[in-house]
């Protein structure tokens, strides 16, 4: 089924459920990035065009000091033990590839969410389809970009309140249209977003020309440490690092994106130890690494995908990952070897 049937064909219960709704809560994954946090203000904007009800948007803390800037992000909540429960008609999901995702959410409200009606919008390949209705296209390069194609069929004008977000979201997950998966129509999409008014300078700056010093220095750190292993490239992040530069986890990114310019390696991994476990960002030129990820618990996209070990130190979880890791790139090798 092509896109445009694919929302046809979902848009009328949206529809319907939307408007039999008379509160929604938005929700996202824990940590968020760009894209979750742009999808959950996007719609956020756009639900007000086709519904009167009461709209809560939330976002689990900390946000990213690169996205606390975006419009109606002091809106949002963030919902733990203590809080009261807000008694939605309906949840909508954005960008989470399965209700564990959620954090505090879920483990905190459990039983409230199985009484509530909850549809989704996502695009990771491993998602596990926990909705009562889930619009899941894994070709796409964000879930901001299924938003964006997906708004107009349920009669909103996408705006520039509603643009910047969205254009947001596509720009960080394809790291500027960089990543292999990126496709003309994601482009295009791009396209229709700028011209709609979405703040493109803003985005520019605050996202991809704000690294604080201290982050640089970090990034800098981290990869003076960093160990080749055949295809494969990794580093670890440390608490004491983080704490020695006073950066943030979110800052700490900036060593995976520096690694990710290495030339001549498949694999990239990164470790950051966190106050209990670890948890690691997977990214590769060819490989699917979210089969990897999704074996220890993890998931995302298929050449950029996460774990969180909550039992592990650097060290371990570097000895069992490596391993696979490796076991991935020779069958990878072997596989191109055969076919030529």
């Amino acid at each position: 089924m092509n896109r445009p049937d694919i929302f046809a064909h979902h848009s009328s219960e949206w529809k319907a459920r939307i408007a039999n709704a008379h509160t929604i809560m938005l929700v996202t994954h824990v940590n968020p990035d760009g894209d979750a946090i742009g999808s959950l203000l996007g719609l956020l904007s756009a639900l007000p065009q086709i519904t009167n009800a009461r709209i809560i948007p939330v976002i689990q803390q900390p946000i990213p000091a690169y996205l606390a800037w975006l419009p109606d992000v002091e809106k949002s909540i963030a919902l733990d033990a203590t809080s009261t429960w807000p008694n939605p008609d309906l949840i909508i999901a954005v960008d989470c590839a399965s209700r564990d995702r959620l954090g505090g959410i879920h483990t905190k409200h459990h039983d409230a969410m199985q009484h509530t009606s909850m549809i989704q919008i996502d695009h990771h390949a491993t998602n596990t389809q926990f909705a009562v209705q889930n619009l899941i296209i894994p070709q796409a390069c964000a879930t901001c970009e299924i938003i964006t194609e997906f708004l107009p069929y349920l009669g909103v004008t996408i705006t520039a309140g509603i643009a910047t977000p969205l254009l947001l979201g596509i720009m960080t997950d394809t790291q500027s249209f960089q990543i292999y998966d990126t496709r003309a129509e994601t482009l295009q999409l791009g396209a229709k977003l700028f011209a709609a008014g979405a703040d493109h300078h803003q985005i520019v700056q605050k996202v991809f020309r704000s690294t604080r010093l201290d982050a640089l220095q970090l990034a800098t750190k981290v990869l003076s440490e960093m160990t080749v292993a055949g295809p494969i490239v990794w580093a670890a992040v440390s608490r004491e690092m983080l704490a020695a530069h006073q950066a943030s986890d979110d800052e700490s990114d900036e060593a995976l994106h520096m690694l990710q310019r290495i030339d001549g390696f498949e694999i990239i991994m990164l470790i950051k130890e966190r106050e209990q476990g670890v948890k690691i960002s997977l990214r590769s030129r060819h490989v699917i690494v979210a089969d990897v990820a999704k074996k220890h618990g993890g998931g995302g996209h298929a050449h950029a995908a996460g774990i969180n070990l909550p039992n592990h130190t650097i060290a371990s979880a570097a000895a069992l990952l490596l391993p696979d890791l490796h076991a991935l790139c020779t069958d990878s090798s072997a596989s191109t070897n055969h076919s030529a």
